[in-house]
């Protein structure tokens, strides 16, 4: 089968463009001719050599409006480069199966934001996206009952199948001898040292619930410490919070953390606490994330990422089971997860669907 794929970037930037080179990868290996439409081409990486590349200028836009020229510009392109299916990893009109990391509506109420010009531009463009859609699929729960909320799509078109993670890259055996590569040492930093430590890895401070949790830990008389990693937070005179910096390899700083946590007010799924629990770390999230029906309640605390009270009790409790959380965390991925997270699962549930999408298109 030839797929197409339109995205924001054939790079590993993110949460959308890391789940868009690991179905490349599967696709590929499955036998499948694969072309990617996207306006940012990483030729370094591995990815780009398994698929025919088009590029999409879209430089002399402002950044808003990218995406409806990329849906504007995409029927001829298809006709340039005839595909069987083309998935949508970006909000785009004109594709035939929507692969949804989360809807605009569901974040505005998430997050309590006014509507914008631009939010009303984008609503009415995302409706039609699913409308035209043959059929979406939804990473999480809460996306699917989005999906459901707002756009009323039949669910005769609408598939849940979890996203993929590469358990291989999130493995503490791998972690031995440095055999993953240097990541800086936790132990290192002096508002850690002889405190619980617990890890927030995040690109996007406001959504992910920086705010509260500096806070909450710096006010706290208790026997616990926020390690940041990835975006620079402000420079202070924390007493209990320090920036570890930005890390490629992860996996080893998930390793030297006791739990890992995530504040967020609008998470559609989630990467973080999964390869946490991967690495053997219990973790500490919002109720507002879509991974948390996938992980097992004796590996995780759910908090309101609203309430700092909230927040409170799920760190104690943290502190109160801290060894048999650890314990549990370590277990087999089947006695953490409550779904297989595995590639090969995922890619087989996704060619079904394309199987579908072209069907209708050949009708």
């Amino acid at each position: 089968m030839k797929i197409g794929i339109v995205c924001n970037a054939l790079a590993n930037s993110g949460g959308m463009e890391r789940y868009t080179l690991d179905i490349i990868r599967g696709l590929v290996a499955s036998g499948h001719e694969v072309t990617v439409f996207t306006r940012k081409i990483d030729q370094s990486l591995q990815e780009a050599s398994l698929v025919k590349a088009v590029k999409i200028n879209t430089s002399f836009l402002p950044k808003r409006l990218r995406d409806f020229y990329v849906s504007f510009v995409l029927p001829s392109l298809r006709k340039t480069y005839p595909v069987d299916v083309m998935l949508g990893c970006c909000r785009s009109k004109n594709v035939d199966v929507v692969i949804c990391g989360g809807t605009h509506p569901g974040f505005l109420k998430a997050t309590g934001k006014k509507k914008s010009f631009f939010d009303r531009l984008v609503l009415p463009f995302e409706k039609t996206s699913y409308e035209e859609a043959k059929c979406v699929v939804a990473h999480s729960p809460l996306v699917e009952q989005e999906i459901l909320t707002y756009y009323s799509v039949p669910r005769e078109k609408l598939f849940f199948i979890p996203p993929p993670v590469d358990l291989d890259v999130f493995d503490p055996k791998n972690t031995s001898s440095g055999e993953t590569g240097s990541a800086r040492s936790l132990s290192s930093f002096p508002q850690l040292k002889g405190k619980t430590i617990f890890l927030f890895v995040s690109s996007s401070h406001a959504r992910k619930g920086f705010n509260l949790l500096e806070e909450y830990f710096e006010k706290t008389d208790l026997p616990v410490a926020l390690a940041v990693a990835g975006r620079p937070i402000p420079k202070k005179n924390y007493r209990n919070i320090c920036y570890v910096g930005y890390e490629k390899n992860m996996a080893p700083l998930y390793s030297q953390a006791d739990f890992s946590i995530l504040a967020s007010t609008y998470e559609p799924f989630g990467l973080v606490p999964i390869e946490s629990l991967c690495m053997g770390v219990p973790v500490v999230i919002s109720e507002n994330l879509g991974c948390k029906d996938y992980i097992s309640p004796e590996v995780k605390e759910e908090f309101n990422p609203f309430s700092i009270g909230s927040l409170d009790v799920s760190i104690r409790n943290c502190l109160k089971h801290k060894s048999s959380m650890q314990e549990r965390a370590k277990e087999l991925p089947s006695e953490k997860f409550l779904v297989d997270f595995s590639l090969k699962k995922h890619i087989k549930k996704l060619i079904q669907v394309c199987e579908l999408a072209r069907k209708e298109n050949a009708n």
